[in-house]
Parts: structure tokens; sequence; C-alpha cells
């Protein structure tokens, strides 16, 4: 779910951001979205404690979007800096409300 959740807002983020691009780049959008999505849930889930993985995942997950935004999907940098920004406040806000939204996902597990 927590996937899903990612994949999609970076698609939004992405959408609202790239003056109409989506249409044109939807796979390869999705493929960023998947790998990001990816490195945030894998990052979270094998490194302790989760104070310490979350910066490294966003991190991450920040440079893959940036340079797969500039150099694969070819935004403007002031573009990707946008999407990328406003995706990882995205996932740090989830971080932080998501245990009070769904206590049943157990924690703060990405």
């Amino acid at each position: 779910m927590v996937a899903a959740v990612y994949l999609a807002s970076y698609y939004v983020f992405v959408s609202i951001f790239s003056d109409g691009l989506a249409s044109d780049a939807r796979w390869k959008i999705l493929g960023l979205a998947a790998t990001t999505a990816a490195i945030l849930i894998g990052v979270t889930n094998f490194i302790e404690p989760a104070l310490l993985a979350l910066p490294l995942a966003c991190l991450g997950a920040a440079v893959v979007s940036l340079a797969g935004l500039v150099f694969w999907i070819k935004v403007t940098k002031l573009q990707a800096l946008k999407i990328t920004g406003s995706y990882i406040g995205f996932v740090l806000a989830s971080w932080l409300v998501r245990p009070w939204i769904f206590p049943n996902l157990g924690g703060h597990a990405a």
C-alpha cells in the first residue's frame, strides 16, 4: 500500500511541475517512480534505527530522482528540483502522520 502511495504521489508531482511532459514519457516516469519507491522502502526496512534510515533513504531517492528527471526524462533542473523537493517533503510528512492514520501498518516502516 505504501509503495502505491509513493508511486502515485511521484507521478502527480511530475504531472504538476513538468509542463505536460507526463503524457509523453509516461513509462519512464513510472519506472523512475518505482525506483525511488523501492529505494525508500528498501533502505528504511533494512537499516535500523528508523531515524537513521529515513534520511539515507530520502537522500538516495532524491539523487536518483534528480538524475533521472534531468538526464533520462529531460526536464529542466528547476522542474526537477521542484518535483524532487515536493516528493521528499510528501514522503517525510507521510512518514510522520502514518502511525496515526494507519496504526495497523506497524510503526514507521516505509
